[in-house]
């Protein structure tokens, strides 16, 4: 497979970019569009000759639904002083508000550590399913490296519609979850003290809490994202790998080919692969394909997290850059990749993405407006071409 030209990889990742967004539009989390997404990867991969395996398990639908649920109990925990305070006391119905708070912090903490969740079993779940192949090395294999890319899109929720309403989301995001803890605190230093400007202040964050609950109950309420940049470019750019890797096969690296379920709603499908296959994959090189097809600057993950920001390795990090790939931080809009899955396991890799080099923001998140038109074969390219560099490295470099 030589004799293709330097764009003919980003050409042929658009291409599966366009059918997977036009045939699959709104590939929601755990439903019949998102199958049929993970239908069409496994066919292709199947015709270029793999021995392609099909992981299924039981997925969230939705991670506006856990929200809702999350800041029912923080709503109950606001409203609960008014009501209680005349039967219980002052301090007894703080302690009920204070144990609501709490369990919805909780809750929060569990979801985005990618840990069991409590309750969960009343959320609407459904079959999803990973696709998995493996590339194998031409010798006896001296690494493993993983690449994968999610099949899902999300729901295009009115946050996240224009730039402007994306930074009030992230202003927002950190405020309404640490809000959870702040605001027993605020309560109790409006008994301790008798200054109404601490129930102010809460009340404050109580009118923040609304507005998540109302959104998590309403969200699911309209379209999913088209989804063409997020992420049908990964999943292009996943399938010309897996092609050029069957006609030039690495010497001593074998390469896992992983396309996911249900990233959307909080990483189910990388959890479940990682369940399975951890320990065989405990000394892999991940390679998490995001939003791969719209800007001129390729950028990794340096930091991200909901709850707790996680960070890249620094080693990892110079051995990046001097890929000419810069960082950008998805920590400071309480935003998740399944490569946090992979760090919380103590694992090695990073998260891969394009985007606009005069801006921080994500092209087309979560949009209505996410459609293949706007996608750049010459951006599928460059990181098709980075990651192709990335396999050639001795396992000392990555």
């Amino acid at each position: 497979m030589n004799n293709h030209t330097n764009t003919s990889w980003g050409q042929r990742a658009l291409r599966h970019a366009r059918i997977l967004t036009e045939s699959t539009p709104g590939r929601g989390s755990a439903t019949r569009l998102e199958t049929q997404a993970a239908v069409y990867v496994h066919t292709q991969l199947r015709e270029m000759g793999y021995d392609v395996q099909q992981q299924p398990f039981i997925g969230l639908r939705s991670i506006w639904f856990f929200l809702s649920l999350v800041f029912g109990l923080a709503m109950l925990g606001h409203l609960a002083g008014a009501f209680l305070a005349s039967t219980l006391g002052d301090w007894p119905a703080w302690g009920v508000r204070a144990l609501l708070f709490g369990f919805a912090f909780y809750l929060m903490w569990r979801k985005f550590a990618f840990q069991p969740v409590p309750l969960r079993a009343s959320l609407p779940q459904g079959s999803s399913l990973n696709v998995i192949a493996v590339a194998p090395a031409a010798q006896a294999p001296r690494r493993r490296v993983v690449i994968n890319a999610h099949l899902d899109s999300h729901r295009a929720v009115i946050w996240f519609a224009s730039d402007i309403l994306v930074q009030i989301y992230a202003f927002c995001t950190p405020l309404a979850i640490y809000g959870l803890l702040a605001a027993p605190l605020l309560y109790a230093l409006r008994l301790w003290s008798g200054l109404p400007v601490f129930s102010w202040l809460g009340s404050a964050l109580g009118v923040l809490h609304f507005l998540v609950w109302f959104t998590g109950l309403t969200a699911d309420l309209g379209a999913y994202s088209p989804g063409a940049n997020d992420n049908a470019s990964s999943l292009g750019v996943l399938l010309t790998l897996a092609e050029r890797l069957r006609h030039e096969p690495l010497p001593e690296t074998e390469v896992w080919l992983v396309a996911t379920g249900c990233e959307e709603t909080g990483c189910d499908g990388m959890v479940t692969f990682l369940n399975h296959h951890a320990e065989a994959l405990q000394d892999a090189f991940f390679i998490d394909l995001e939003v791969t097809g719209i800007g001129d600057q390729m950028a990794y993950v340096a930091a991200e997290g909901v709850v707790q920001a996680q960070r890249i390795a620094p080693d990892l990090a110079a051995y990046l850059q001097s890929l000419d790939v810069r960082p950008l931080s998805l920590a400071h809009i309480g935003a998740y990749t399944e490569m946090g899955v992979v760090w919380r396991r103590g694992l090695s890799g990073a998260c891969l993405m394009s985007k606009p080099s005069d801006t921080h923001l994500i092209p087309e998140w979560h949009r209505l407006t996410d459609t293949p038109d706007k996608l750049q074969p010459e951006a599928l390219q460059r990181i098709h071409d980075l990651v192709w560099r990335i396999l050639q490295a001795p396992p000392e470099n990555a």
